[in-house]
C-alpha cells in the first residue's frame, strides 16, 4: 500500500465539517437570531407605544392651545347646561389683528371629538353644523367624573384623557382664566356670540 494515499485520505476526512459540528453551529444560529429577533420586535412595539403617546399628546396640547388662547383673551365665557350634548364653550375674544377686533370661537366635545369654530358672527351650534367644524382631536373623553369644559364666569377647567392606543392615556388638565378686564359697568359684553 502507497503510504502516500493514507495521508491524503486520512486529511480528507478531517478537511470537512462532521454532522454533530453542523448541527450544533445550526442551534446556536437559530438561538442567537431568535435573541437578535426578539430584541428588534421589541424595539419595534416599544417604538411604536411611544410613537402613540406623542401623537395623543400632539393632540392634548393642540386641542389645550386653542382653548387657552381663546379664553385668556375672551370678554365673556358661555358653557353649555351640565348633561348637554354636544357639551359646547363660546367665548367672545380678541381678535390678534393690529385694530380692534372681537371674534366668537366655539369649541364642542362629542363622541371623542373636539371642534372648533370662529367666526364676526354668531356660531350655530346644532348637531349638523358642528360636524362641519375644524377637527382638534379624536380619540379624546372627559375625565371621570368631570365635565370637559368645566368652570363658572370667567374660569374655564379644561379635563380630558387623550387615547394614546395600547398604553396609558394622556391627561390634559388645566385651568384657564379671562386676562381681559371687566367693564366698568360690571356687564360683559358677550353680543353678537350668545
Amino acid at each position: 500500500m502507497d503510504p502516500r494515499a493514507e495521508v491524503s485520505d486520512s486529511g480528507s476526512r478531517e478537511a470537512g465539517l462532521t454532522l454533530i459540528e453542523l448541527l450544533i453551529y445550526m442551534v446556536l444560529a437559530v438561538v442567537v437570531l431568535t435573541i437578535v429577533g426578539a430584541f428588534l420586535i421589541n424595539s419595534l412595539s416599544s417604538q411604536r407605544t411611544v410613537q402613540d403617546a406623542t401623537q395623543a399628546s400632539s393632540a392634548g396640547q393642540l386641542v389645550s392651545k386653542s382653548v387657552g388662547h381663546g379664553v385668556r383673551n375672551a370678554s365673556a365665557i358661555w358653557h353649555s347646561p351640565v348633561g348637554t350634548v354636544p357639551e359646547i364653550l363660546i367665548v367672545r375674544t380678541a381678535g390678534s389683528a393690529n385694530t380692534e377686533s372681537w371674534l366668537c370661537q366655539a369649541w364642542s366635545y362629542q363622541n371623542g371629538q373636539v371642534r372648533t369654530q370662529t367666526s364676526t358672527a354668531l356660531i350655530p351650534t346644532t348637531t349638523a353644523s358642528i360636524s362641519t367644524w375644524t377637527l382638534l382631536g379624536d380619540g379624546m373623553a372627559p375625565v371621570s367624573g368631570s365635565r370637559v369644559f368645566g368652570g363658572t364666569g370667567r374660569n374655564v377647567n379644561l379635563k380630558l384623557d387623550v387615547d394614546s392606543g395600547e398604553g396609558q392615556p394622556v391627561r390634559i388638565d388645566t385651568s384657564l382664566h379671562s386676562r381681559q378686564p371687566v367693564p366698568a359697568t360690571g356687564v360683559e359684553v358677550s353680543l353678537p356670540c350668545f
